[in-house]
């Protein structure tokens, strides 16, 4: 289907967000060109003072990247849950995105269900949330039960 390229954004810096951008959608360009679909993951690091700034500079940047695509190529985003509810809706409902996965960046399930819940269009794509509270050292049955309920849980915040 596809491949991600993940980098991380450590601070509100126009000229290097854009750069970020700029090089997740050349690689993404390469992928296109081998008819897969990139999963672009430019991750807003959560521990950032001016994380709201830098998230909207990556909107803004990555419209401007969606713009320029030419023909029917699609891509997918893998973003940080914003600091503003549905910041992203742009970027949802642009013609070239197939779809918007949020990852829990390091926010505790709780947090990262909450904050899904209030981006209409975003999908999880958790991976540290996921895992939050599974140890090898469980049972099955408890493993099993724990993973299970992460999952429901998880995907009514995915549906909201």
């Amino acid at each position: 289907f596809g491949t991600k390229m993940r980098s991380v954004i450590n601070r509100a810096d126009n000229k290097g967000i854009e750069e970020n951008v700029s090089q997740q959608f050349e690689i993404g360009q390469t992928i296109l060109g081998y008819g897969l679909v990139p999963i672009i993951e430019p991750e807003v690091n959560i521990e950032i003072e001016d994380k709201g700034l830098a998230e909207e500079i990556l909107l803004e940047n990555l419209i401007k990247h969606l713009d320029a695509l030419r023909g029917e190529h699609k891509v997918m985003l893998k973003l940080t849950l914003p600091e503003k509810a549905n910041l992203y809706s742009p970027a949802i409902g642009h013609a070239k995105v197939m779809r918007v996965v949020a990852l829990s960046g390091g926010y505790t399930r709780e947090e990262s269900n909450l904050r899904l819940r209030s981006n209409l269009g975003m999908t999880a794509s958790f991976s540290r949330a996921l895992t939050e509270g599974l140890s090898a050292q469980q049972g099955d049955e408890v493993f099993n039960k724990t993973l299970s309920q992460t999952i429901n849980d998880i995907y009514e915040a995915s549906i909201t």
